[in-house]
């Protein structure tokens, strides 16, 4: 038994990586057009989520986090270097600033505890631009990645 967080954490490793590549491949061919503000908050989100998590459980469990803080930084950086983000409106950068906010509180104390908890505020709302968008213009996103990653992290919460 002492394989199986290892094999799931893997599982879900590759799982989140694989979503990646495609939302990438799809951010390439202009078939999904991301958002700038919400990239940006979740690669940092991811780096800050891994630091946290990978503090107070072990590799196996971690493995996901280890891997999407480095895809998320990647999309982010591909994304910009292609020249698929928009200028964020007002409300956008409203959702950045807040989000920042929050994750400066967090930075400031530094308690691994309290960090979902506090992260996830500005995780929800770094959706908002994401999903405003894919309001106005149902095209702008294609499906396969966010069910890639739904997949990946349900098997990390059953690895849990």
């Amino acid at each position: 038994m002492t394989n199986v967080p290892w094999i799931l954490g893997v599982v879900a490793a590759l799982l989140h990586a694989a979503g990646y590549v495609i939302y990438n491949i799809q951010t390439k061919k202009k078939d999904s057009t991301p958002n700038a503000v919400s990239w940006f908050i979740w690669a940092l989100m991811a780096w800050l989520n891994a630091s946290s998590f990978t503090g107070v459980t072990d590799v196996p469990h971690a493995l996901q986090y280890m891997v999407g803080t480095f895809a998320a930084i990647a999309t982010f950086l591909l994304a910009l270097r292609w020249k698929r983000f928009d200028w964020p409106d007002p409300l956008e950068w409203g959702v950045l600033v807040l989000c920042l906010a929050s994750m400066g509180l967090w930075y400031r104390y530094q308690n691994a505890s309290l960090a979902n908890a506090t992260l996830l505020i500005p995780f929800l709302i770094s959706f908002w631009p994401m999903f405003d968008g894919v309001r106005r213009d149902p095209y702008k996103e294609k499906a396969l990645a966010w069910w890639i990653w739904t997949a990946a992290f349900a098997v990390n919460l059953a690895n849990n």
